[in-house]
């Protein structure tokens, strides 16, 4: 049934229980019970006869996340105080790995002016092995694990070489860079958030421009965004259940 929320796409927002039948190969009976059990509970919405969009139980549902998930109320206050050091436009955000992917689930942005979505944009699948979101996660998993993530990427030898160094890199330094990876003239900083008994659960990202001061922004960045992971973890800490 979740594999008919995953047809509707910004390319393909309409769809119809023909044509999802065709797609998923099942059966026009066993389809349409999917699209009925989805509309009865707001994930999918009939607009016209026959013809679906994605629903309002998205929102509802994608609100309940925010507002119950203990990382995002962990990193919000912190996400505001990194926003308040930098001048705009920028973005602070907060990932997680999902379908070996990076995607973002929470973000703050700095200043009023408006800033280019990119790869990271949030609830957007952006790649795993490509900049520094997941450059700073990956860093600080069992090698094992991510070498089973790079090989399922289907991405070769000499790159797998290439990400170990750079993985040694981020562990000897505590954070990571990406100028212009994946996003033309953008810099991203991110850091690990780590938690004492769910390992690394996440990372934090500051996005700004890049610029002639680059090497500047970084060290002041990585700074600041340590400082954030760190309270984030006892703040997470301090509301965990007993």
């Amino acid at each position: 049934m979740l594999s008919v929320i995953d047809l509707f796409t910004p390319e393909e927002p309409e769809w119809t229980v023909e044509r999802a039948c065709a797609v998923l190969g099942q059966s026009e009976s066993t389809v349409y019970r999917y699209f009925r059990s989805l509309a009865a509970v707001g994930l999918i919405l009939s607009v016209r006869p026959g013809r679906y969009l994605l629903g309002p139980g998205i929102i509802h549902y994608e609100r309940r996340l925010r507002m119950s998930d203990p990382l995002i109320r962990a990193a919000h206050p912190s996400m505001e105080t990194v926003a308040a050091e930098f001048a705009g436009p920028g973005l602070v955000f907060l990932s997680r790995i999902y379908r070996d992917s990076v995607m973002t689930m929470h973000e703050h942005r700095i200043g009023a002016e408006p800033f280019p979505e990119g790869a990271f944009a949030r609830g957007r699948l952006a790649p795993l092995f490509h900049g520094a979101p997941g450059l700073a996660h990956l860093s600080f998993l069992e090698v094992r694990t991510v070498r089973a993530l790079h090989q399922r990427a289907g991405l070769g030898e000499a790159e797998w070489r290439d990400y170990k160094r750079r993985m040694r890199t981020v562990r000897k330094l505590g954070h990571a860079v990406g100028i212009e990876d994946p996003d033309p003239g953008i810099l991203h900083v991110s850091v690990p958030l780590k938690h004492e008994d769910l390992g690394v659960a996440g990372s934090l990202s500051l996005a700004l421009p890049s610029g002639p001061d680059d090497a500047a922004v970084i060290d002041k960045a990585a700074a600041s965004l340590a400082a954030a992971a760190d309270e984030i973890d006892r703040r997470a800490r301090a509301s965990a259940p007993e």
